[in-house]
């Protein structure tokens, strides 16, 4: 088996830059890939110098020195030759492929090939759906092969029975990404439903810690509204029978007031009967002097009016 390091595709060579080697003198570029369909072997490339001229470069694999990413390096020595001994050159590429009992496979459409020796490993060709077959691109051993002409290369039909895909078809790409993306969905689904379970769990446990809360809080409120509202009929008692006793208090004073005034008119009335033979000047007492004849202890009070 070749190594794999060495196994190209046709298609790569195609449209590649051609520098020379020694000059460094660019040749064009590859516009036709030199096969020997007989032996299943790739001999060369042809490669185009401009867009007008119907002059072409061939060369053999041995000249191919090295193949970089945008060209690739040849050494001297290039065939000359025209376009139409190029068209003469025969290719399986591009052809339909059928099996010898008449079922349509598919259209070949490239080739791996070992890049040292030319010998094609397989060809790859394209389903379109035929036969069962979903689209995509399948390899072809060469051994397979009966016969080719101009359009068509012919198979034995029991090859298709054992073909490998080489590159899924955009159907199976799409299917797989489908599925890659129902896998990350349901995940995804998984995971967020086990953070709704979670959050809904710790609201819950929050709603019942804050009702607990607002119980405790209405209990103490209302013990506290109790304990006030004891309080405030206590306080309203308290100021009624003060308010109460300051009355009786300032009747009683007012009443011992007004007996000293009675008292003190008498003795101006009576001046004989009480006091000496001189004659007071009634006009001169004020309210003051009547205070004055009130015993002191009258006055006084241990508790306040208000």
């Amino acid at each position: 088996m070749a190594d794999a390091a060495k196994i190209m595709r046709h298609s790569q060579l195609l449209n590649r830059l051609v520098i020379d080697r020694d000059t460094t003198e660019e040749l064009g570029r590859i516009d036709v890939v030199w096969m020997h369909p007989p032996a299943h072997r790739v001999m060369g490339f042809v490669c185009k110098p401009g867009l007008m001229t119907k002059q072409r470069y061939a060369f053999n694999l041995k000249q191919l020195y090295r193949i970089g990413p945008e060209s690739i390096l040849v050494s001297s020595g290039a065939a000359e030759t025209n376009v139409k001994e190029v068209a003469l050159l025969e290719t399986l590429i591009g052809l339909e492929l059928w099996t010898d009992a008449g079922e349509r496979l598919g259209r070949i459409i490239d080739c791996l090939f070992d890049r040292q020796t030319g010998n094609i490993s397989h060809y790859l060709f394209k389903s379109g759906g035929w036969r069962g077959f979903t689209s995509g691109i399948y390899q072809l051993p060469p051994r397979a092969v009966i016969s080719f002409g101009r359009r068509k290369v012919l198979v034995t039909a029991k090859v298709s029975q054992n073909l490998r895909v080489f590159q899924e078809g955009l159907e199976d790409r799409l299917v797989q990404v489908s599925d890659r993306i129902k896998s990350g969905y349901t995940q995804e689904l998984d995971s967020l439903s086990s953070r709704a379970q979670k959050l809904t769990q710790q609201a819950e446990e929050r709603l019942q810690k804050l009702a607990q809360q607002a119980n405790e809080q209405v209990e103490s409120f209302g013990q506290e509204a109790e304990e006030e509202e004891d309080f405030g009929q206590q306080l309203q008692e308290k100021s009624q029978k003060l308010m109460q006793q300051a009355k009786q208090k300032g009747r009683a004073l007012w009443e011992r007031v007004e007996d000293s005034a009675f008292n003190l008119t008498e003795e101006l009335a009576h001046p004989a009967e009480s006091r000496p033979t001189s004659h007071p000047n009634v006009e001169a007492v004020t309210p003051e002097d009547v205070i004055k004849n009130i015993p002191i202890e009258d006055l006084e009070d241990d508790e306040p009016w208000i």
